[in-house]
């Protein structure tokens, strides 16, 4: 269930969960339409029992008619980015938020929300009160990123991004993508896809991506992610069940809180494979001694 060897660092502890190398030519499409990660085995996906419920963590098992998720992350060296996909089934798809308040109350929709931090080091990303408005501009969001996404919206806005770097939130960017598709009823019973590309980086500067370092990834090579799924059903001010991968409350602040995942190579039927090349000069070779009996 998308499990690798047992390593040490951010939750659960001794687990990570694999990414998958598209190649080159089948890198996915965001749109929403989650047929092109059927090339992505099985064994990658991230299935409903390893969410942890930050609601109700003693309360009964979950009930799949209720709730239930299948996840898949992806990622791609030769461009740079990672891939996420998530389709999920509920009883009840709610986003009632008022037009135009997408920042302040996009948390109160059902949602996934995604935790990246790129360099795995952990410690406080955002919420840092105790600092100045301008302070808090800079420091929000720079080491560790949080993007939620949630739709049908009422308006355009249905990703947002709190590292406070405008540059780093587009729904159609160089840096970022997200879409989704719904097919059911709003206030009723659905069943939500959603579909994110961004480039991650080990320090987003506010005012311009000239001023950030990008994070470049690497085969092997473990990174922080995290991801919720909110869950609201008859009040849209009380949470039903917030579903967490890590298990562990306030992501949105602490990216130690984050869960692991290691970037995988390329699957065999994947790999490019080597065409032997011949000089001229060694084929005039190889046919002389052809003609001589030479091996």
């Amino acid at each position: 269930m998308g499990l690798v060897a047992a390593i040490h660092a951010h939750q659960p502890q001794g687990v990570a969960y694999r990414a998958f190398q598209f190649p080159d030519h089948l890198t996915p499409v965001i749109d929403g339409n989650l047929d092109d990660w059927d090339m992505v085995d099985d064994s990658y996906e991230i299935a409903t029992g390893q969410f942890r419920d930050l609601i109700n963590p003693d309360g009964e098992a979950i009930d799949s008619d209720d709730f239930s998720v299948r996840l898949k992350v992806g990622w791609n060296k030769t461009v740079n980015r990672l891939y996420f996909a998530a389709q999920v089934r509920d009883d009840v798809h709610q986003v009632d938020r008022p037009v135009g308040s997408a920042a302040v109350r996009i948390f109160q929709d059902d949602a996934l929300e995604l935790f990246i931090d790129a360099d795995h080091s952990g410690g406080q990303y955002a919420n840092f009160s105790e600092l100045s408005s301008d302070e808090q501009l800079q420091r929000n969001g720079a080491d560790a990123n949080h993007f939620v996404l949630a739709g049908p919206p009422p308006d355009e806005d249905f990703f947002v991004n709190f590292s406070a770097a405008a540059w780093y939130a587009l729904v159609d960017g160089p840096y970022t993508s997200a879409a989704f598709e719904f097919v059911g009823v709003m206030g009723g019973a659905g069943v939500m896809s959603y579909e994110v590309m961004l480039v991650p980086f080990d320090r987003v500067d506010v005012n311009a991506v000239f001023q950030s370092v990008e994070h470049v990834m690497e085969e092997g090579e473990i990174i922080g992610f995290n991801v919720e799924f909110n869950d609201f059903d008859a009040n849209s001010e009380l949470f039903d069940a917030k579903w967490s991968l890590s298990g562990q409350l306030n992501s949105f602040r602490f990216s130690e809180r984050f869960a692991d995942l290691i970037l995988m190579p390329l699957e065999g039927i994947f790999q490019p494979t080597v065409a032997r090349t011949s000089s001229w000069g060694r084929l005039k070779t190889s046919a002389l001694h052809r003609r001589l009996g030479v091996e």
